[in-house]
This record gives C-alpha cells, sequence and structure tokens, in this order.
C-alpha cells in the first residue's frame, strides 16, 4: 500500500523555554508563507542529491519544506516545528500540494533548544531560515548550533538563512528606524538589539565549525512593485492590530503607544509612494562537518 499523502506529526517536548514571541496570526504567518525554496533556500539546493535527508528547523508553514522535499524524491524532509497551531498550518499546506501531496516530509513537534529527539549525525543536511532572530543571546545561538552539528552527519551540512539588515527607502520615512529599529529592540530585548545574521560566522566557529569550511554569502529578500510594496506594508499594519501577539510583543520589548501608532501611518504612506522600496540583507551560510 503506498504511503499516505498526509503527513504524521511526531511529538517530542520538554519544559525548554522558546523565544519565539510574535504568534500565529495571519498577519504573521501570511510573511512566513510567502517563502519557498526557490526564494530562500535557492543557495541550498545545488549541494542536494535526490537522496538526501534534510531536516528544517522552524519549518513554520512549510511552504520551504515542500520545495525542499521535491528537489530529494528518494529522500526524506523532517520538519521540525515548536507548537501545533503552526504543525497543523503545515501539514494543510502539505496535503494541498498539487496534483500530488508530497510522502517523503515527517512534521515533529520538538523544541531545538530542549534537545532533538535525533540521534548522533542522522542527517545529510540541517536547515534553517529565519530561526536565529528569535534566539536573543549569543550563547543560545551557539548552543542550538551545536546541536544543529550534533545530528548532522560527518561531511553533511548546516545551513542557514537569517536576517542581517532591514532598510525602506526613501529614508523619509523613516522607517528604518521605525520598524526595524522596533524589530531589532523586539528581536534583541533592547534598544541596542541587532539582527544577528552579520554575527552568524563566529557564532557558527564557536559552535565548533571549522571556518575553513563554511561558505558565507549574502541574498536579499526585496519589495519594489506596488502589489509587493502594498502587500508587505498592509501584512505590517496588520501585525500592529489591537490583540495582534506580535503587537504585543512590541509593547513588552517597551515601545509606546505612540511609537506603534507613528510606525503605522509611516507604512500606509510608505505604501502610497510609486517610489519607494524595501530590502532586506540575508546572511546565507553553509557550513561542512
Amino acid at each position: 500500500m503506498p504511503p499516505s499523502p498526509t503527513p504524521r506529526i511526531q511529538t517530542n517536548m520538554t519544559s525548554a523555554p522558546t523565544n519565539y514571541t510574535q504568534g500565529y496570526s495571519k498577519a504573521t504567518t501570511s510573511s512566513h508563507a510567502s517563502r519557498t525554496a526557490q526564494s530562500d533556500a535557492v543557495f541550498l539546493l545545488p549541494h542536494l542529491r535526490p537522496t538526501s535527508s534534510i531536516l528544517d528547523i522552524g519549518c513554520g508553514p512549510a511552504t520551504i519544506t515542500i520545495g525542499l522535499a521535491a528537489t530529494v524524491p528518494n529522500g526524506s524532509v523532517t520538519a521540525v516545528e515548536l507548537t501545533d497551531e503552526i504543525l497543523a498550518q503545515a501539514r494543510e499546506n502539505i496535503s494541498s500540494v498539487k496534483p500530488t501531496p508530497p510522502t517523503n516530509i515527517t512534521l515533529v513537534k520538538a523544541d531545538l533548544l530542549a534537545g532533538l529527539p535525533f540521534k548522533d549525525g542522522m542527517f545529510d543536511v540541517v536547515f534553517a531560515s529565519q530561526l536565529f532572530p528569535h534566539l536573543r543571546a549569543e550563547e543560545v545561538g551557539v548552543q542550538a548550533l551545536r546541536e544543529m552539528r550534533r545530528v548532522v552527519k560527518e561531511g553533511g551540512i548546516v545551513v542557514t538563512r537569517d536576517a542581517a539588515e532591514l532598510h525602506f527607502y526613501p529614508r523619509s520615512y523613516e522607517l528604518d528606524r521605525l520598524w526595524a529599529g522596533s524589530m531589532a529592540r523586539v528581536l534583541g530585548g533592547s534598544e541596542g538589539g541587532r539582527f544577528p545574521g552579520g554575527e552568524m560566522p563566529g557564532l557558527y566557529r564557536r559552535a565548533g565549525f571549522d571556518r575553513e569550511k563554511m561558505v558565507v554569502g549574502a541574498g536579499t529578500t526585496v519589495y519594489s512593485g506596488e502589489r509587493e510594496r502594498r502587500w508587505f506594508a498592509e501584512g505590517c499594519l496588520g501585525r500592529l492590530t489591537e490583540g495582534d501577539e506580535f503587537r504585543g510583543s512590541w509593547v513588552r520589548a517597551r515601545i509606546t503607544e505612540e511609537e506603534i501608532e507613528e510606525t503605522k501611518e509611516a507604512l500606509r504612506a510608505w505604501m502610497e509612494d510609486q517610489d519607494a522600496w524595501y530590502v532586506a540583507v540575508q546572511t546565507e551560510i553553509l557550513a561542512w562537518k
């Protein structure tokens, strides 16, 4: 009998703390769901074989996972997330793939910081997209990379893609301060917080990776056309609505109501400017064990 097209979910959770604070509202997950293997993992794809075994940590709604699975038709993708809520979204997206849902994906509920429920050296590739902005302290990032290194095979690759800089143009809207600066405060835990992408090579080295076996590159995420710009700005505005957990993360970071309202006003104006555009600089790393 052929395997079921409905991905199964395994559970392995402990009481280890999580650093993800932005919730899973539609406004937030629609941004995550826009990421695909072609947009966010294209630098990895040439290194995959049809038989590769991949671990996708922090898979979100599985839109990248689905693309990875298609690249390894005789291999497997194990996708890890923290909550039943987001795993249900992942399962729905996987089951909706046309014409035939992939059968080589397994969903696992687990926490990287608690220790993954996998044996040493189990995977050819361990991948994570936009995971490290949610691991505030550097020592936590190092801990995460050590665990990722543990479960990859000798000669295997640990791969990450994380934001290093966010910029909005024209500068006159001050969204580098209002949006990017506030995000850095939320993720970094202080007004001086930074996005971790630029620091990732050092974290890899502290986690035991050989700098000579590491490729550090960069990619971009760009929203420039009217539809892209409007979609992005409306998503940001949706996340800042009353009651959204994302807005709650800003309040907990001591971003004032006045600052939130100023940010929303700037986003609305930026969205209507036909010359406006946004770029995120992404640090892309492949590190061989």
